[in-house]
C-alpha cells in the first residue's frame, strides 16, 4: 500500500523518541543503516514492507497494514462539532479517538490523533496543563505530518494556545499564519474573531472592531449563530471602556440571544459584562448582583476586582472578601500579580499604610477598570491628605 511518506516517518520518528531510543540504537537493533531510517523519518524513503515491519517491532507497535492508513480518515466532525460550538459532540467525538489510540498512535494518522487531543483541550480551556503543553511540544515536532485542513486548525490552534497564555504576539503570527491556508468560511471568522482579541489586547481598539465585525458578519452568513452570540461579546468589550452604556446595552441583547439559542457559559460572559459596565456606570447594586451571578464560573480577575469593588460600595464586607480570596487564589494559579486586590483589600480594612504603599502599583489585570480604579485610588490619596501622593498617581497615569 502507497503510505504517505511524510506522515509514515513523522509517526516513526514520534514513536521513537517517545521511547527514549536513539536513530543509531534503532539502526543496531534492526540491522538497518541510520542513514536510510534518517529518510524513512523525514519522509524521503517508503520503506518495503519487510523493512517497516521489523521497525515497528522494535518499536513494540502493532503492526496492521489495513490500519496504517485509511484514506477516508478525517478530523472534519470534531472540526464542524467547535465551529458550531456543539461541545457535547466534540468531547463524544474525542472519546470516539481514544478508544482508537493504540492503533492511530501506529498509524500514519498519528500527527492528527494528537492534534485532535490537543485541540480538545485547548477547546476546554486546559490551556496550562502539562498534558496540553507536552501535546502541543510533541506536535511542533511533527507539522510535517500535517497538511491542508490539518495544518491549518494546527495553526489557528497555536494561535489560539499562544494567546490565552498571553503570548499575544506570538498568537498574532500564528493566527496570520492560518489565515493564509484557511478556506472555509467559518474556519476565517474564528481566525479573525481571535484575531480581533488580539488586538483587543494589543491596544488597537478602531483594528479590532474592525475584525470583529468581518468574523460576525462571517458567522451569521454561515449559520454559527452560536458563534456570532460569543463574537458579540468581544463587541461589548470594545466599547466597555468609553461607552459602558452602549456595552450595557450590546449586553442585555447578548444575554436574551444566549437564552434563546440556549447558551449557557454565552449568558454567563453576558452577565460578566453587565457587571463591568453597570460598575462603570456609577451602578453598585447591579453590578455586584451580575458578578455574583456568573463568579462560580468566570474567575476573570477583572470581574473579580469588579465584585469586590461593587461590595465594598454597598457596605458589604463579606462579599467584598470573598471576591478578594478569589482572586488573590486565581493570581497564585496563573502566577500573577495580585497588588490590586491586596489594594481593595487595605481599602476594605482601612489599613492606610497598605493603601499608600500600594497606591502607586500599575493594575495590569484591572482591563476596563483601570479608569475607574485610578479615579478610586486618587479620591483615597486625597482624603488620607496625601496630596502629593495623589498627584504623583495622576502624574505616572499621564505617562
Amino acid at each position: 500500500m502507497e503510505y504517505p511518506k511524510k506522515a509514515l516517518g513523522v509517526m516513526l520518528r514520534h514513536n521513537r523518541i517517545d521511547q527514549n531510543i536513539s536513530l543509531r540504537t534503532l539502526a543496531q537493533r534492526t540491522g538497518i543503516s541510520a542513514m536510510y531510517l534518517s529518510d524513512v523519518e523525514n519522509g524521503v524513503q517508503r520503506p518495503a514492507d519487510y523493512t517497516l515491519r521489523k521497525l515497528f517491532s522494535e518499536l513494540a507497535l502493532p503492526y496492521d497494514p489495513d490500519l496504517i492508513w485509511q484514506s477516508d480518515f478525517s478530523l472534519a466532525p470534531l472540526y464542524q462539532a467547535i465551529l458550531d460550538f456543539r461541545m457535547e459532540v466534540r468531547d463524544q467525538l474525542a472519546e470516539q479517538l481514544n478508544a482508537r489510540r493504540e492503533s492511530l498512535m501506529a498509524s500514519c494518522h498519528c500527527a492528527q490523533f494528537l492534534l485532535a487531543r490537543w485541540i480538545v483541550q485547548v477547546s476546554r480551556g486546559e490551556n496550562r496543563s502539562a498534558e496540553t503543553l507536552a501535546l502541543k511540544a510533541s506536535l511542533m515536532q511533527m507539522e510535517a505530518g500535517l497538511e491542508g485542513t490539518d495544518l491549518c486548525w494546527y495553526q489557528l490552534y497555536l494561535g489560539i494556545h499562544e494567546k490565552a497564555l498571553d503570548e499575544v504576539e506570538s498568537a498574532l503570527h500564528w493566527l496570520i499564519q492560518a489565515a493564509k491556508s484557511g478556506q472555509d468560511e467559518g474556519v476565517k471568522a474564528l481566525i479573525d474573531y481571535h484575531h480581533a482579541d488580539c488586538l483587543i489586547r494589543l491596544h488597537q481598539p478602531q483594528s479590532a472592531l474592525l475584525m470583529n465585525q468581518r468574523a460576525l458578519d462571517q458567522f451569521s452568513h454561515g449559520g454559527y449563530f452560536v458563534r456570532a452570540i460569543h463574537t458579540r461579546i468581544h463587541q461589548i468589550d470594545l466599547f466597555l471602556n468609553d461607552e459602558p452604556a452602549h456595552a450595557q446595552a450590546l449586553a442585555l441583547r447578548v444575554r436574551q440571544e444566549a437564552e434563546q439559542f440556549q447558551c449557557p457559559h454565552a449568558r454567563l460572559m453576558a452577565e460578566e459584562r453587565l457587571a463591568l459596565a453597570a460598575l462603570l456606570l456609577n451602578q453598585p447594586e447591579a453590578a455586584l448582583a451580575h458578578a455574583q451571578a456568573c463568579v462560580e464560573v468566570i474567575h476573570r480577575p477583572a470581574l473579580l476586582i469588579c465584585g469586590a469593588l461593587a461590595a465594598y460600595q454597598c457596605h458589604r464586607p463579606e462579599e467584598c472578601q470573598f471576591f478578594i480570596n478569589r482572586g488573590m487564589a486565581e493570581c497564585r494559579r496563573k502566577k500573577q500579580t495580585d497588588t490590586t486586590f491586596r489594594w481593595i483589600e487595605a481599602l476594605l480594612h482601612q489599613d492606610l499604610k497598605q493603601l499608600i504603599q500600594f497606591s502607586l502599583q500599575p493594575d495590569p489585570l484591572a482591563g476596563p477598570l483601570q479608569k475607574k480604579l485610578l479615579l478610586l485610588r486618587f479620591q483615597t490619596l486625597e482624603e488620607a491628605g496625601e496630596t502629593q501622593m495623589a498627584c504623583t498617581l495622576i502624574q505616572q497615569a499621564c505617562l
